[in-house]
């Protein structure tokens, strides 16, 4: 008994090295950056700090009941959530966030994602013992490091999702190779299933492979009867497991067909930056260009690997048709590097912003793949093949050198490595076809270096990735969390109706998100387009693909009306209306005693107006629409450039040799009772990483950011009638110029008089989870504006009777209501949410039915 349990022991010894070693690794390497747990630095560069760790702490919120899983009000005025999970948080380690808080999730992000580097070599050499039972573990082993430790991991580190999909994906292929060989679906069926659930985007992408290498499958030898089962069975499977996926898969295609972004165009045959060596370039140790835009893809995955996914295409032993198949699979994704439209069509013909080349990590794969296939077979490799093998290498790297004008990046001291390992793995492997070396000898070596290999790639993956991006302090991810949490309770204990609250001077695009308020700034792939164009047009800038959205150098009309009634700030805000509230440090709580609620109850029956460029005169057109007045809100104002030598043809440059800064000085003629604002069209700063504005008016300076916001900047509230000197400074900078810039003043109380009628109605709005309850009583026909995103996923009731929802202004939405009272309560289910349902219970069943015809007709065949 004793004897059995240790034997159990000892089988799992294995499967626990592949999963430590690779963990062991990355904490090594990470610590060698200053991370680990707990420690003053965090993991969180690049978008790990402004999406993905904000993204974690809002599904921890979900998950501890404070919102719903469909619906969030948290991110650009509301977001449909369940479609964010498929693409930022589709992790089967996700539900491990319910442990941390706001303070402790940079140490979730951390444990997380070490945790799944391990899994990914776990999954690895788990699947790699079962397609090569030939392959000795310690070669297994090797193989499932480098892959796990690939570049195309370590240098997105920030991206841990997507480690996922690597973990998921050898499996994938085992099942694969199950339905293949002994028509056993379950691991293939289940396996792609949860993969196209967890990440569609990367799903995608493994479909195009999995059906590109079960065509090379086919070409092993096989009667064309068992290439017809093999290709039904594939076929069906494949079919069922999408069906299975489509609780998922359907929502996220229908939201991103509303509101996602356009097909990207093909420009070119050619994608940028390429050249013929690149594949050599990037399979150097430790090489890092970018992951910013024009880099080549991150294809490194060892150069034992490499070296023997090359001798496959030798070995006598497997047919010439079975090698030219894989071949041509090694062609196809070469010619996607280099050529725009098979590029394109891998990632769903959408250019991707930054992060390049997303298929790559499946031509590490392949190389995975091949060298498994050839390490089976390593006793049979004679001394000419790997001759053939490790020339080509390195001739390759040595041209790589040669044309090293291409390559920048590609230091002395990383080429000399990998030339190095290369001799090193010649010497090895050749020295055990002369017999000088023990098969023994042989895999001690082959891991000690392979492990030493991945680790000093590791490294320096880590290493540029903290010179590109910059792995953030804990400081600075904590920098004022104290008293905003403490502010988001005290607003939410003193409020039952529904707010929104935003930061003057934001650390993120997803503040609102990071510390759950109701907000509408927006940094995500995930967004609703027409409702972000439709605040750009009333000035929360939103352009391009509307990948960002926000709040930041708007109007106060704008914040009354989007129910804006707290701001953080560390200074006075300077906005009519707006009183302090709360204070902590140096951070202040203003409250807008103008905020409407987020339903507006209009004096009619809304209609759309039109929007035109002129963001002051839609947000008049609107708010006249709304309220039933015609009130003229904004006025130009007349101003005179105190210095008129700066200006040449309405064009004005600054110049100082002082690095201090520059500065423009205006003379205004303001009005009594406005709210002031300037706008300085075509702002361009000389030095890019300083791109603030100050504003100093009667002695008060308030600075501004230009950071994803309009040039539009509050001067402030004026009681009196004065002229008064303006002056805009840029510190930092000592070249700056503008077109001449434009004041206005919005009219006090024409403002009030606006403000007041819809406050006055009397409408009260709450939300809970993914519901609004509206309250309202109108002796006239009117509509309730909502100003939330228009999505068809929403559903109205009134009185318990359901009524449409329309879209207005292109990006909200109404429900129109005859004169009375009652209750109007909107739901949020995703579109497409219970048909996928139906969908995924299709799949399983189909798959249930398939499976158990197959083993019964198997059954029968072998009574025969």
């Amino acid at each position: 008994m004793i004897k059995k349990i240790q034997s159990n022991y000892r089988f799992l010894i294995p499967y626990l090295v592949s999963f430590l070693v690779p963990v062991v690794i990355m904490a090594a390497v990470l610590f060698s950056q200053g991370i680990s747990w707990k420690s003053d630095r965090t993991i969180l560069a690049s978008d790990g700090f402004h999406q993905y760790v904000i993204f974690a702490q809002a599904l921890r919120n979900i998950l501890h009941g404070s919102d719903s899983i469909f619906y969030t009000f948290t991110s650009g005025l509301g977001l449909n959530f369940y479609a964010l999970i498929s693409y930022y948080l589709g992790s089967l380690l996700s539900p491990l966030v319910y442990f941390f808080d706001l303070h402790s999730m940079p140490d979730g992000i951390y444990t997380l994602t070490i945790l799944k580097y391990g899994l990914i070599g776990l999954s690895t050499y788990f699947s790699m013992v079962r397609l090569y039972p030939k392959l000795h573990s310690a070669f297994a082993f090797s193989l499932s490091t480098s892959y796990a430790l690939m570049s195309f991991a370590t240098s997105q580190t920030e991206i841990n999702m997507w480690l996922d999909v690597f973990m998921i994906f050898p499996i994938i292929i085992l099942g694969l190779n199950r339905l293949l060989k002994k028509q056993n679906f379950g691991i293939y069926y289940i396996s792609l299933s949860l993969l196209l659930i967890l990440n569609y985007y990367f799903g995608y992408m493994a479909v195009l492979f999995l059906t590109l290498l079960f065509l090379v499958n086919l070409a092993y030898p096989n009667s064309w009867k068992d290439r017809l089962r093999q290709l039904k069975d594939f076929i069906f499977i494949s079919l069922a497991s999408g069906l299975t996926a489509a609780v998922m898969l359907l929502p996220s295609y229908l939201d991103l067909s509303t509101h996602g972004e356009t097909l990207s165009s093909i420009t070119s045959w050619f994608n940028e930056n390429t050249f013929p060596l690149d594949i050599f370039a990037k399979n150097m140790v430790g090489i890092y260009d970018t992951t910013k835009f024009g880099a080549i893809p991150m294809i490194y995955v060892g150069i034992l690997p490499l070296m023997f996914s090359l001798i496959f295409f030798t070995l006598p032993s497997i047919k010439w048709y079975t090698r030219s198949a894989y071949a041509i699979l090694v062609v196809i994704l070469i010619a996607s590097f280099y050529l725009q439209p098979l590029d394109l069509l891998w990632q769903g013909m959408h250019t991707p912003n930054m992060f390049l080349h997303r298929y790559a990590w499946l031509f590490s794969f392949l190389v995975i793949l091949l060298a498994a296939e050839t390490l089976s077979r390593v006793a049979t490799i004679s001394w000419k093949q790997y001759l053939f093998s490790i020339g080509t290498l390195f001739l390759g790297f040595s041209l790589t050198l040669l044309f090293h004008t291409h390559y920048d990046y590609i230091d002395l001291d990383k080429a000399l490595i990998s030339f190095a390992f290369l001799i090193a793995y010649a010497v090895i492997f050749i020295s055990f076809t002369k017999k000088q070396l023990t098969y023994s000898l042989v895999i001690s070596f082959t891991l000690i270096f392979t492990v030493f290999e991945t680790s000093i790639n590791s490294f320096y993956q880590i290493t540029s990735l903290n010179q590109e991006w910059v792995f953030p302090t804990r400081e600075g991810y904590e920098s004022h969390l104290s008293a905003i949490e403490n502010f988001v309770q005290t607003a939410k204990s003193q409020n039952q109706t529904f707010f929104r609250m935003e930061r003057v001077e934001p650390q993120t695009g997803n503040d609102s998100m990071k510390y759950n308020f109701n907000g509408i700034s927006q940094f995500s792939s995930v967004r609703n387009t027409s409702s972000s164009s439709t605040l750009d047009q009333l000035g929360y800038k939103s352009v391009g693909t509307n990948l960002n959205l926000r709040y930041q150098n708007n109007t106060i009309l704008m914040d009354s009306l989007f129910a804006v009634k707290y701001n953080i700030t560390t200074d006075d805000p300077h906005k009519f209306g707006f009183t302090l509230s709360d204070s902590q440090d140096n951070d202040s709580l203003y409250q807008n005693k103008y905020a409407a609620q987020l339903a507006i109850l209009t004096d009619k029956v809304y209609k759309d107006v039109n929007f035109t460029v002129n963001t002051l005169d839609n947000q008049e057109h609107f708010i006249n629409q709304l309220t039933g007045l015609n009130e003229v809100y904004y006025s130009r104002l007349e101003s005179q450039l105190l210095n008129s030598n700066l200006s040449i043809n309405n064009h004005v440059n600054l110049t100082n040799t002082n690095s201090a800064g520059t500065s423009a000085e205006y003379k205004v003629t303001i009005p009594a009772n406005s709210q002031v604002y300037v706008t300085i069209p075509n702002l361009t700063f000389g030095n890019t990483s300083q791109e603030n504005v100050q504003i100093t008016v009667n002695g008060v300076t308030s600075q501004f950011t230009t950071d994803n916001a309009y040039n539009f900047f509050n001067i402030g509230q004026f009681t009196d009638q004065q002229e008064t000197t303006v002056t805009l400074r840029f510190a930092g900078n000592n070249h700056v110029s503008f077109d001449t810039p434009h004041f206005y003043a919005l009219n006090i109380e024409s403002y009030q008089k606006a403000m007041s009628k819809i406050t006055s109605q009397t409408v009260s709005v709450s939300t809970k989870n993914n519901h609004v309850l509206a309250k309202y009583k109108t002796d006239h026909k009117s509509s309730l504006v909502f100003t939330l995103p228009y999505d068809k996923g929403w559903t109205a009731t009134l009185n318990g009777k359901k009524i449409p929802i329309r879209k207005v202004q292109n990006g909200f939405m109404a429900v129109d209501l005859s004169s009375g009272q009652g209750e109007v309560t909107l739901s949020f289910i995703p579109s497409g949410f219970k048909l996928g349902i139906g969908l995924s219970a299709l799949g399983i069943g189909s798959f249930y039915i398939y499976r158990r015809h197959t083993r019964t007709k198997k059954k029968i065949n072998n009574l025969r």
